[in-house]
Formats: structure tokens, sequence, C-alpha cells
């Protein structure tokens, strides 16, 4: 790596299916932020970040924690391969 990076943000629900306690089908959804590093243009990585309507301290945290890890990345001021 090394090329030119850039990260964006952008609001995510991600789905999942499970089955429900009567056996049938039943899709959970969950609000968070999408970080995703492109380098050269290309997507390398991903790294999704749940959000809650009421966020705790420790959310705001790993958020915060989040978009630092991003933002040296795309200066390629960190180690790290993802955002």
């Amino acid at each position: 790596m090394g090329g030119k990076r850039q990260v964006r943000v952008a609001m995510h629900r991600r789905r999942v299916d499970v089955d429900g306690p009567d056996g049938e089908p039943v899709t959970l959804s969950y609000p968070g932020m999408l970080l995703t590093g492109y380098e050269d243009g290309r997507e390398v990585c991903q790294r999704w970040i749940p959000l809650g309507n009421e966020p705790s301290v420790s959310d705001d945290e790993r958020l915060i924690a989040a978009l630092h890890a991003g933002m040296r990345w795309q200066n390629n001021d960190a180690e790290e391969e993802c955002p």
C-alpha cells in the first residue's frame, strides 16, 4: 500500500437474518456507521461501528477511535491496513 487513500463515512443499517422463536425467519437490523477505505480508487476495507438511538459514552469513544484511525490511515500515518 502507499497510493492515494480516502475514507468514506456513511450511515448504514446492518441486517441479519435469524430463526425466530417459532422457527420462522426474522430479519433484525441495527443502525451504524460504515467506514470504507479506498486506495487509488479501489475499495480495500470496511469497518462498521454500531450506533444505537441512545449511545453510551463507550459507544462515543469507539466511534471517535474509529474516525481517528481512519483519518490516520488516510494520511498514511498508520500501519493498520484498514481504518
